[in-house]
């Protein structure tokens, strides 16, 4: 079995059972790391880390502060769709970033067929 980004669809379907945009980020984010007391619960070992983001330059910013994730959605040719979570709140939102820019990855497992179970 192989791994993929996830789809816009499934950062919803981990959104809404992590209780909501309003709520997910405190039970999706690790228990440390985050600046200024920002850590959550990490209630499902998803254990999200504020790695910040970065620019094809090499520049980072916001590390310790908000860590970004992509997804496989296109916004359109220079941008695509992601979600992010800041050290201040409990929030998962949804932005859309240009693909130039550096953000982390968390991989899906691939479901199995039929035939390999």
């Amino acid at each position: 079995m192989g791994t993929h980004l996830p789809t816009d669809k499934e950062w919803d379907t981990l959104v809404d059972y992590a209780g909501g945009k309003e709520k997910a980020g405190k039970k999706l984010k690790s228990k440390t790391g985050w600046n200024e007391n920002g850590n959550g619960t990490n209630d499902y070992g998803w254990s999200a880390l504020p790695g910040g983001n970065g620019f094809s330059s090499g520049y980072f910013l916001d590390v310790g502060n908000a860590g970004y994730w992509w997804d496989t959605t296109e916004d359109n040719a220079d941008e695509a769709l992601g979600r992010g979570m800041d050290y201040d709140t409990e929030n998962v939102f949804r932005y859309n970033g240009s693909k130039r820019d550096l953000f982390s990855v968390r991989c899906v497992q691939d479901k199995r067929k039929e035939s390999q179970k």
